[in-house]
Formats: structure tokens, C-alpha cells, sequence
């Protein structure tokens, strides 16, 4: 055994110092991937509080860093059309009615965990309909996609997440379902120009 060692003891050392090779690049990839993770920014869009269109629309930062909140947007849908609309800022809030100017917008930073109410799904649509040149009617919409852009401070760079809601309307009231429970992170590179273009712009379709 020891004659056939002390032959073969350079292929022994290569062996080994692959394996060990191997070893390190699979604890590199290891920690890469779990620091694109914890880098990676991921907002979650959800209804609670009330119901119907009194139900409050919750913005939650679920990432590890913090994230300012730099635009909202909705999409009306009604009959196979839509309309986009920049609604950060909280139109249906008489400015004169506040001691604090900040409850009139919807900017702001979200530290890791935090959730914002960036309003009730009826302000929403109303402050959609404000901005909008054309005439809306609440019952003629047929869905609505919350779109949220912020940016990141770990990464330096623009992140955004959206969530389509079903809307129906019953003699009691409109009432909304999300399409998915999860909240689609928007993340390819492509969709930069749109964010910015959505962040300069009041209103594009």
C-alpha cells in the first residue's frame, strides 16, 4: 500500500487539490448566492382593514434594506382597454385639512418589515380619475393594477413590484380580489426606461 502511495503520490496531491478547489468555489457560490438574497428588494402589495372599496391598499417593504418609495401608479382596465396614471401623490386630502404636509403623499422611505397605507382602494381609483382626461366611471372599470416604484438603497438602483385586483360590482358595492396572492417583483433591466419614465411623467398610456 505505502509503495503504491509513494508511486502514485502526485496524482494523490492533483486529486486533492481539485477536490479542495471544487470545495471553495461551491462555499463561494454558497455565499454569493445567498448575498444576492439578502441585496435582492421585494415589496408586497395587499388589501386589509375594511372591505370592499373601503379596503386600505398595504405597501410592505419585505426586503433587508430599506426602500423609498418614489412613485404609485394604477392601471384602469375596462372593456380590453387601459389607462395608466401616476397617483402618488393624495389628491383627495384637502391640503388646508392637515398639520403635516408628508400625509399627502405617499413618497417616503419603508425600513425593512414596515408596512404603509397608501390608501383605501376607493381613494385610489379616485385620484386616478381626477388625473385622467377622460371620463371614468367607477362602474365601467373592470380591473386595477397597483404598481409601486421605489428605490433601493443597498443596491443604488430602481425596483418596483405590481398586483393586478379583479373588480366586481353587486348591488352592495364594488368588491376586489387580488389575481395572485404574491406580488409580481419587477426586476429585468428593461423595464428601467418605463420606471423612468413613470417616475418624470404624470400620465402616460
Amino acid at each position: 500500500m505505502l509503495d503504491y502511495l509513494s508511486q502514485h503520490v502526485q496524482i494523490l496531491n492533483t486529486l486533492l487539490n481539485t477536490a479542495m478547489v471544487l470545495i471553495w468555489i461551491a462555499y463561494l457560490h454558497t455565499f454569493i448566492v445567498g448575498h444576492r438574497r439578502q441585496a435582492r428588494s421585494v415589496i408586497h402589495i395587499d388589501l386589509g382593514a375594511a372591505e370592499g372599496a373601503r379596503s386600505r391598499c398595504l405597501v410592505t417593504n419585505l426586503s433587508s434594506n430599506a426602500i423609498y418609495v418614489q412613485g404609485v401608479a394604477a392601471d384602469l382596465g375596462r372593456d380590453g382597454q387601459t389607462s395608466r396614471i401616476v397617483i402618488t401623490e393624495r389628491d383627495e386630502i384637502d391640503p388646508d385639512g392637515v398639520d403635516d404636509p408628508m400625509s399627502r403623499t405617499n413618497r417616503g422611505t419603508l425600513q425593512p418589515g414596515q408596512t404603509v397605507d397608501i390608501g383605501s382602494m376607493n381613494d385610489l381609483i379616485q385620484r386616478a380619475r381626477i388625473r385622467l382626461d377622460e371620463e371614468w366611471s367607477f362602474k365601467d372599470i373592470e380591473t386595477m393594477t397597483i404598481t409601486v416604484v421605489g428605490i433601493s438603497g443597498q443596491a443604488e438602483r430602481i425596483v418596483g413590484a405590481a398586483k393586478e385586483f379583479r373588480i366586481e360590482h353587486e348591488q352592495r358595492g364594488a368588491f376586489f380580489a387580488a389575481k395572485n396572492i404574491l406580488t409580481s417583483q419587477i426586476r429585468p433591466r428593461q423595464t428601467r426606461a418605463e420606471f423612468n419614465n413613470l417616475l418624470r411623467e404624470r400620465k402616460f398610456q
